[in-house]
């Protein structure tokens, strides 16, 4: 399981291992939404978790080399 923590409001977004990073993306995207401020610590229950969030900071950092990802 993968554990995202916000640090602005408190909440705790729980995603399952199967999910794909566009899921995981969509559900972050959703609370910075309702969050402007969120930023996340991340805790992972698996080593297939802290994986597949290895690639989605793979993934957050070719978009932003490339000025593809817009911060809020």
């Amino acid at each position: 399981m993968m554990i995202f923590h916000c640090t602005d409001c408190k909440e705790t977004i729980n995603c399952s291992d199967d999910e794909g990073p566009a899921q995981v993306f969509a559900r972050l995207d959703e609370h910075i939404a309702k969050c402007p401020l969120a930023q996340f610590n991340f805790a992972g229950t698996t080593e297939h978790a802290r994986q597949r969030v290895d690639d989605i900071r793979e993934v957050i950092a070719y978009n932003r080399a490339e000025s593809k990802l817009r911060l809020h």
